[in-house]
C-alpha cells in the first residue's frame, strides 16, 4: 500500500490511507515479538481499505515513437503538444500518468493552452529533428490562457478531480505535456502515456482553475563543507548557464523580492537544516479543494499554513518527513473557503548532507536542484 505522507494536522483528506493508532500498535507488538508467522488456517482477508481511481481512458496522450532524451546532458525537459480529439467543449474529469521508462523520468505536468500557441507549436515543434521541444521553466510557448491542468511525480496515483467538478476543454485547445527526463541512470527511448477523461461540455460541472506557488530556495554547503561550489553566486552562474534566459523568473534575487525578502532573511540557514518560506496574499474569495506540494531530494518537510501566527492559524497540509518517491495530489474532504486578506504561507525544509556532492543550491529544474512549489486546486473564480 503507498503510504501516507500528510500528517493529521492537515485538514481531512479524502482517500487517507493512513493507518490508525491501533494500527500502528499492533504492528510494533508483532515486530517486538519477533514477528512470527500466524496459522494460516486463521487468516480472514481484510477489507478494502482504499481502491486505486479508476480513470477512463476517453484519450491517450502519447507519442507514435519513443523520443530519445538529449544526450551529454543529466536532465532534458522536453514539451509535446496534442489536440484534444473532441468536436465540442468538454470537462476533463480526471488523468492517469503512465511513464514509461520510470527510471528516467523525473516529473511530469499537464498544459492546456488555447489556439494563440498554434504558431509557436508549429515553429518548435520538431525543429531540432526530434519529436517535441526542448522547454525548461514551462511550456516555452507564448498563449493567452494557459491553465496547469495535471501533474505527475513519483508516487502520484491515478486522479479523479472532485465529484461535480473539471478543467474545461475546447475542440480548438491544445494539451502540452512537459516531461523531465533525469539521465543519470541511462537514456532510454520513452513513450510515457496519459489517460485523458471526460464529460460533456453541458454538463452542470464547476469549472476548476489552477494557482501555482513558487518559493525561494537558499540552500548552504553543510557544515563543514568549503569550496568554490558552496558559493551563492557560483550556484548562481550555474544556474544561468545551465538554463539560461528561460531562468530568469527563478532566479533567487527574483524569488527572494517576490517574497518581499532578501538574502539576510536566510543568513542563520545551515545546509543540514534549510528552511525558507513565502507568504501569499489572497487576493479574492476562493473555493480551494486540494493542494499538492513539490521538493527534489534534498527535501526534509513541506508546509502550506492559512493565517500563520494568527490566533486562526489552520494548517492546510504538513508533510513532515518528505519523501521525493512519494507525492500526490491531494483532495480535501470539505472545501476550504478562503477570502480577501488571508495569508497562505508555504514553508519547504532541506537537509543539503543527503546530496552525494554538497554545494550551494538554488532553484533549478535538475533532480540535483531544488524547488519549493505548490499547486491549489481551486474552483474557477473567472466568469
Amino acid at each position: 500500500m503507498p503510504p501516507w505522507m500528510p500528517s493529521q494536522d492537515s485538514l481531512p483528506m479524502q482517500h487517507d490511507r493512513s493507518l490508525s493508532e491501533y494500527d500502528i500498535a499492533v504492528i510494533a507488538a508483532w515486530m517486538e515479538a519477533g514477528a512470527p508467522s500466524g496459522e494460516a488456517g486463521d487468516y480472514v482477508e481484510p477489507e478494502a481499505h482504499y481502491n486505486l481511481a479508476e480513470v477512463r481512458a476517453d484519450q491517450i496522450l502519447q507519442l507514435d515513437e519513443g523520443y530519445m532524451p538529449e544526450e551529454g546532458v543529466d536532465d532534458d525537459y522536453r514539451c509535446f503538444a496534442f489536440t484534444p480529439d473532441v468536436d465540442v467543449p468538454v470537462f476533463l474529469t480526471g488523468y492517469d500518468f503512465l511513464p514509461d521508462v520510470a527510471a528516467q523520468v523525473h516529473h511530469g505536468i499537464v498544459y492546456l493552452v488555447d489556439d494563440s500557441a498554434l504558431a509557436d507549436i508549429t515553429r518548435n515543434d520538431g525543429a531540432d529533428g526530434r519529436p517535441g521541444w526542448s522547454c525548461y521553466t514551462g511550456t516555452g510557448v507564448n498563449s493567452s490562457r494557459e491553465e496547469f491542468v495535471g501533474t505527475w511525480a513519483p508516487g502520484t496515483l491515478p486522479t479523479l478531480f472532485p465529484a461535480g467538478t473539471g478543467y474545461k476543454v475546447l475542440p480548438d485547445d491544445i494539451f502540452i505535456v512537459q516531461i523531465h527526463y533525469n539521465l543519470l541512470q541511462g537514456r532510454q527511448a520513452d513513450r510515457t502515456a496519459v489517460h485523458m477523461q471526460y464529460e460533456a461540455g453541458d454538463s452542470d460541472l464547476l469549472k476548476l482553475a489552477t494557482f501555482e506557488l513558487q518559493g525561494p530556495v537558499e540552500i548552504p554547503c553543510p557544515t563543514g563543507v568549503e569550496g568554490e561550489q558552496c558559493e551563492r553566486e557560483w550556484a548562481i552562474q550555474r544556474a544561468t548557464e545551465l538554463y539560461g534566459e528561460n531562468w530568469i523568473n527563478f532566479r533567487p534575487d527574483h524569488l527572494l523580492n517576490e517574497c518581499g525578502q532578501t538574502i539576510t532573511d536566510y543568513a542563520d540557514n545551515v545546509g543540514e537544516d534549510a528552511t525558507t518560506h513565502c507568504d501569499y496574499d489572497i487576493p479574492l474569495p476562493l473555493t480551494v479543494l486540494g493542494a499538492f506540494g513539490h521538493l527534489h531530494e534534498l527535501g526534509k518537510s513541506f508546509q502550506l499554513e492559512l493565517n500563520p501566527d494568527t490566533d486562526d492559524a489552520l494548517m492546510v497540509l504538513d508533510i513532515p518527513a518528505w519523501d521525493f518517491h512519494w507525492q500526490d495530489r491531494y483532495q480535501f474532504q470539505e472545501p476550504l473557503q478562503v477570502t480577501f486578506g488571508d495569508v497562505l504561507r508555504m514553508t519547504c525544509n532541506w537537509d543539503n548532507t543527503l546530496s552525494d556532492d554538497p554545494r550551494y543550491v538554488v532553484w533549478g529544474e535538475g533532480t540535483r536542484d531544488e524547488m519549493c512549489f505548490a499547486t491549489l486546486m481551486v474552483i474557477d473564480p473567472r466568469p
